[in-house]
């Protein structure tokens, strides 16, 4: 059960709904460096105006059982869908990742939630990608498939965050029609130094590869992670290295300073041709 803290925190952010603030943290191709897409993030914003990161209102969302996860989900993609919206205008091979709530796929509604999102916010389901928390429960896999699969008919792209966390990575991987999977930055911040890390990422990209899925790597920050990553054929990175979470504001203005890559996606694995 969630703390009473956790239920306070919940509480103020869904009555002050200002409060609560989406970053935007470019994930790019890991040899070109060209934007491909961008994950929006939760922060709160504090009385002094400091952002801070709301993990803890995600997470007693997640567990409240309640009402709460599917309002706290709807503000934020409703939020991330309209910005997107913006940039696809003059951006429209850069894509969103948002993270999905295993509940709102089993209990949500979610594709009458998504589409109604879809319809009001004037986004384009191809461009968007939803990535589902590898290391959440998820009770009826066989459900979720179904709901999964009917994402993907809309265009959606599906993606496994923090694989290899959790042990059941392997069914997710058997049932769900899934197009790439995330590599958490516990794998990524010891390379290439750590030998265990080396192992395991290069094995979970392998893996990734000869399933025909391509492959996020987090929290990249210096020239030798990446050097290592390129090595084994990752295809995007996300991290310092390149950017931090921007406000969309920042994010717009960092698009329209960027060169454009003329790319309809069709050459990753795992996805068919995006273009329009």
């Amino acid at each position: 059960m969630p703390d009473a803290v956790g239920q306070a925190a919940l509480g103020r952010a869904l009555e002050e709904k200002d409060d609560l603030v989406l970053l935007y943290q470019p994930i790019h191709d890991a040899r070109s460096g060209a934007i491909y897409s961008a994950e929006a993030l939760l922060r709160q914003r504090r009385q002094t105006g400091e952002l801070r990161e709301a993990a803890i209102i995600h997470e007693t969302a997640e567990e409240s059982c309640g009402p709460e996860l599917f309002v706290l989900d709807h503000i934020l993609v409703r939020k991330a869908y309209t910005d997107a919206a913006q940039w696809q205008w003059f951006a429209p091979d850069v894509l969103l990742n948002v993270n999905l709530s295993p509940r709102e796929l089993q209990e949500g509604n979610v594709l009458e939630r998504l589409t109604a999102l879809v319809s009001s916010c004037g986004i384009d389901t191809r461009r968007v990608n939803i990535e589902i928390t590898e290391t959440a429960h998820i009770k009826d896999l066989d459900a979720t498939k179904d709901v999964l699969r009917a994402l993907k008919d809309l265009g959606v792209g599906l993606w496994l965050d923090d694989f290899g966390t959790d042990h059941s990575a392997i069914d997710h991987l058997l049932c769900f029609p899934i197009d790439g999977l995330k590599l958490p930055g516990t794998f990524i911040r010891p390379l290439p130094s750590d030998e265990r890390c080396r192992a395991i990422a290069r094995n979970l990209m392998r893996l990734a590869h000869d399933l025909g899925l391509a492959v996020i790597a987090e929290e990249v920050e210096h020239q030798d992670q990446l050097d290592f990553l390129l090595q084994q054929g990752c295809e995007y990175v996300q991290g310092f290295l390149f950017s931090r979470p921007m406000t969309v504001q920042d994010f717009q203005a960092t698009l329209r300073a960027s060169p454009r890559e003329n790319t309809d996606r069709g050459d990753v694995p795992g996805r068919e041709s995006r273009s329009s």
